[in-house]
């Protein structure tokens, strides 16, 4: 039953609401696997089989045709509950497709309350998560695991563009994006979340902001819920090479922070140092020749000045920017 009291309290319709036993608004559920898509009717008092966190979509009948009669439609809705009992609650499935999934022993109705006061709802459809599916398939075989299709990266003028492809996806919580310049030692820069489990095709992106210079390498460790994972193959993006002392800020004028490179190929000495417009220092780090790197990458946030210096020295070769904050 559908928590009609609650409502009522709500609403403020206790008199004025009736649940009417004489009328059903139909109620199904639909499941794709790798064999075929199949379609589950409500009223069954055996639960169906379905593979943990499957997406069903649910497909409920015509509100208007429900409330014909009783001044139409006032309001609709989706409700959930388990199957051990106690409290339902309202649910709004995920879209499109009114999606929901189970980890445990569930049911669901469709509820549509009418204007005239009367509440009409569908019979409850019951689902149980199992190792195999109500047609008797395993669910190792009914659902691929996540099968990644394309995985590819393009350099444009604000880093490193990456886009990646899923022809299906089983219980993926999501992809740690690594990033490399040796193809050896990997770092996270970010993570992206997947999509569960689903037979459709997903697409992903992510902007990986760097100015870094030369072969830039990445891969994806892909997550599931509990815990497992699984690397993808190592792709190379090429960035031009820099010359020495050669100094991008970006962006510039910054909103919430500002990234410095600075490109010493040489190693030669060289330091960095960020002052306010008064001179005080913010940041100041500066290297010995032959112990500097190639590269100097650093991100600067929570900017609290209307204007700062940044100095840069490569060898012999000083610069000076100012970075303006439009904050």
């Amino acid at each position: 039953m559908c928590k009609i009291l609650q409502l009522f309290l709500m609403l403020g319709l206790f008199m004025a609401t009736s649940l009417d036993l004489s009328a059903q608004v139909d109620l199904s559920g639909t499941v794709s696997y790798t064999n075929g898509t199949f379609s589950y009717t409500a009223g069954n008092t055996v639960p169906y089989r379905v593979c943990p966190n499957v997406p069903i979509s649910l497909n409920a009948g015509s509100a208007a045709a429900a409330c014909a009669g009783r001044g139409g439609v006032a309001r609709s809705f989706y409700v959930t509950g388990t199957t051990g009992g106690g409290n339902q609650t309202e649910i709004t499935p995920a879209q499109p497709g009114n999606i929901v999934r189970v980890s445990f022993p569930s049911y669901f109705r469709f509820c549509v309350r009418c204007n005239n006061g009367d509440m009409i709802e569908s019979a409850p459809i019951f689902f149980n998560p199992s190792g195999t599916t109500e047609e008797g398939e395993a669910c190792a075989t009914a659902i691929l695991p996540v099968e990644l299709s394309s995985f590819k990266g393009s350099n444009i003028e604000s880093g490193i563009a990456l886009q990646w492809v899923t022809d299906s996806e089983l219980n993926n919580d999501g992809f740690e994006v690594e990033f490399s310049v040796d193809a050896r030692s990997f770092e996270t820069v970010a993570f992206v979340d997947g999509n569960g489990t689903t037979n459709e095709t997903q697409s992903y992106e992510f902007l990986h902001k760097t100015n870094r210079p030369g072969s830039l390498y990445y891969r994806l460790k892909q997550m599931d819920f509990d815990g497992a994972y699984e690397y993808s193959d190592v792709i190379e993006v090429m960035r031009e090479k820099s010359n020495n002392g050669n100094i991008v800020i970006f962006p510039n004028p910054a909103s919430e922070a500002f990234t410095i490179n600075v490109s010493n190929p040489e190693r030669l000495n060289s330091s960095v140092k960020i002052t306010d417009l008064l001179g005080k220092v913010i940041f100041e780090v500066s290297f010995q020749a032959g112990e500097a790197p190639d590269f100097f990458e650093k991100e600067f946030t929570s900017l609290t000045q209307q204007m700062y210096i940044v100095t840069t020295r490569v060898g012999t070769e000083v610069t000076s920017h100012q970075v303006a904050n439009i904050n």
